[in-house]
């Protein structure tokens, strides 16, 4: 699944927000969220490329590592859903 995600007015702003919203949650609900996603697929709708890039920043800050791949900054990549495991995550 990928998406081409062009820049608009406002991103940065609603990402920033995005951002605050996954830091207050657990580990368990990031997994949650990031999982939704893949279940969702991606649609080609611009909010959802924020949450998608939102929820890639802050799986780097928690986990280290990200299950999201954003290829020169524009290309979003999703792979398979995730699992928790103990602190951290893998794939399914």
């Amino acid at each position: 699944m990928e998406y081409l995600f062009i820049q608009r007015r406002g991103d940065r702003e609603a990402i920033a927000a995005l951002i605050q919203e996954f830091e207050s949650m657990t580990k368990q609900q990031l997994v949650e969220q990031y999982n939704r996603q893949v279940e969702i697929g991606i649609v080609g709708v611009h909010a959802q490329a924020q949450k998608i890039v939102a929820l890639n920043i802050v799986f780097n800050r928690v986990f280290g590592v990200s299950p999201i791949e954003i290829v020169d900054g524009v290309l979003i990549k999703l792979s398979k859903q995730i699992v928790f495991n103990g602190e951290n995550w893998k794939l399914c």
